[in-house]
């Protein structure tokens, strides 16, 4: 299969920058056969992946060699797409939003800069991954702990940046961002904060410098490639308990919601918390085809029996606090366990404790993973699965409206409502409406495609967002910024794209991310 062209981009113009590029890496570090293509191709892609394909991929191995790309794309006006890892699996992987755009592979960028022990914090390189992290942290010995993500294959600095989650107090990864290093589209290398000072050992341990604090613009965002990035890590704690809380009945939700709030916002509950609906919690190790064989969504009578089989209820909290005084622990699960008895005593609770010294248990999430993987071919192989993760503030009746919403569409477009809501700070939950399909059955792809852009345009008129998405669905998410409109663009999409212009007015760097730059197409 022929390359495709990048947008707006000639054959000459694309043959020209490769030229450039190869002379700035090595020629066996641009990547431009079919095999090569192939491998960044979303593998999980909601129907045909090559509408995301990219016509070739280069992989420099530090700042110099990528100022010398970013100058030849600029030159030839050759759009690249920077990935960490390639490994944001269930939004796009290294796929290009655009279809042809160049994939600008960061992986030999791999280098642990530093950690720092007394201050608590590390700098890291792109290709960095979770599994490298959680290594050199055990050849040290470390104190600190990381706060993994869902699998340990992608970067460290990629789901940072991508507003990943995890599991410990740490766990919202874009709040334990501290300073970054970043490369403009004209090749310019800017530290943000005190970065910026000559010899500053302040960099990574303060966030509000003099004047604007950039940081968080270059999250989730194309205005540049950040090139070194500073995170915050948590001393080990002195105890750790797991939960796991079971509430009979589907209409619940609400009171469940606000019986967990105000444990989260005085910070007993001080980690995240993922509420599961029957569905997710249905599958105990058993496959979709031992539950249901017949055709459409697994209907809810099979699922609550499934519960009842296992001693579940039909709402589901699984969460972890920790503590770092001595005894502390012990504390916090008295409160909690008095809290549900007076607010919700029809509530199951069941906890487990772990005290500093104890061998550590898979319960604790301090270990690598790539266990999520095992419900990829949940509706058969070769399998898949996107998400649709609104953002909903934290009060019962406002999330279970949400969430009914979402639980009929799923139902009428045939999809098994596999929705998990994660709890980041005290006032706002994520859902997760996971889309699991069959990636070689066009009608169920397509129906997950009418199923999100349904959703989009459903909460948006809820006055609700999207806290990320699959590259097919980024102008989507993008166009529901509504407000303040003029000429038919809200005035925070149309100040992102003034952005844009003027720190990437060729823009090279990932134009569509975010629906940022997408009228290069």
């Amino acid at each position: 299969m022929s390359a495709p062209l990048p947008p707006g981009t000639s054959q000459a113009a694309l043959d020209a920058a490769l030229e450039a590029f190869r002379a700035a890496v090595g020629p066996q570090w641009v990547f431009t056969s079919e095999a090569d293509r192939a491998s960044y191709l979303d593998p999980f892609s909601i129907g045909d992946p090559d509408a995301h394909a990219t016509a070739a991929a280069v992989a420099p191995a530090n700042t110099d060699q990528l100022a010398q790309v970013l100058a030849a794309a600029n030159a030839h006006k050759v759009p690249v797409w920077p990935v960490s890892m390639g490994k944001n699996l269930a939004y796009g992987t290294a796929a290009p939003a655009l279809r042809g755009t160049v994939v600008l592979d960061l992986k030999r960028m791999n280098r642990i800069v530093e950690i720092n022990e007394d201050l608590g914090y590390a700098v890291v390189e792109p290709g960095v991954s979770y599994f490298d992290f959680k290594a050199e942290l055990d050849r040290r010995q470390s104190n600190l702990w990381m706060s993994g993500a869902a699998h340990s294959w992608g970067s460290v600095m990629g789901n940072a940046l991508e507003h990943g989650v995890g599991y410990t107090p740490y766990g919202i990864h874009a709040e334990t961002i501290c300073g970054m290093e970043v490369m403009l589209a004209d090749g310019t290398l800017v530290r943000t904060g005190f970065g910026a000072i000559e010899g500053s050992q302040e960099w990574q341990a303060f966030k509000w410098p003099f004047g604007p604090n950039w940081d968080g613009v270059f999250t989730q965002s194309n205005f540049a490639v950040v090139t070194k990035l500073g995170l915050w890590l948590m001393p080990q704690p002195e105890g750790m308990a797991g939960f796991t809380i079971s509430v009979p009945a589907k209409g619940d939700l609400a009171r469940l919601v606000d019986t967990l709030r105000p444990l989260r916002l005085d910070d007993t509950i001080n980690a995240t918390y993922t509420i599961a609906n029957a569905w997710r919690q249905s599958t105990g190790g058993a496959q979709r085809s031992d539950l249901w064989q017949g055709e459409g969504a697994i209907p809810e009578e099979v699922v609550t029996r499934r519960l009842a089989e296992r001693g579940r209820g039909w709402w589901n909290v699984i969460f972890n606090v920790f503590d770092h005084v001595p005894g502390g622990i012990d504390l916090r699960i008295d409160k909690i366990n008095r809290h549900f008895a007076a607010h919700f005593p029809q509530a199951s609770i069941e906890h487990t404790r772990w005290v500093k010294g104890e061998p550590q248990q898979a319960w604790m999430r301090q270990d690598v993973s790539l266990a999520p993987f095992g419900i990829v071919d949940w509706r058969g192989s070769p399998g898949g699965h996107s998400d649709f993760g609104p953002v909903v503030a934290a009060v019962g009746s406002r999330v279970t409206q949400v969430y009914e919403l979402i639980e009929r569409r799923f139902l009428e477009h045939g999809l098994d409502p596999w929705v998990g809501m994660f709890g980041m700070g005290g006032r706002a939950l994520i859902f997760v409406a996971d889309m699991l399909y069959k990636r070689d059955d066009p009608e169920m792809t397509a129906a997950c495609q009418r199923l999100f852009r349904t959703l989009c345009r459903e909460v948006s008129a809820m006055g609700v967002g999207l806290y990320r998405s699959h590259i097919t669905f980024m102008d989507d998410a993008e166009a529901m910024h509504t407000w303040n409109a003029q000429d038919g663009q809200g005035a925070l999409p149309a100040l992102n794209e003034r952005l844009k212009a003027c720190l990437d007015p060729n823009n090279i760097l990932a134009p569509g991310k975010q629906g940022i730059g997408s009228a290069r197409a």
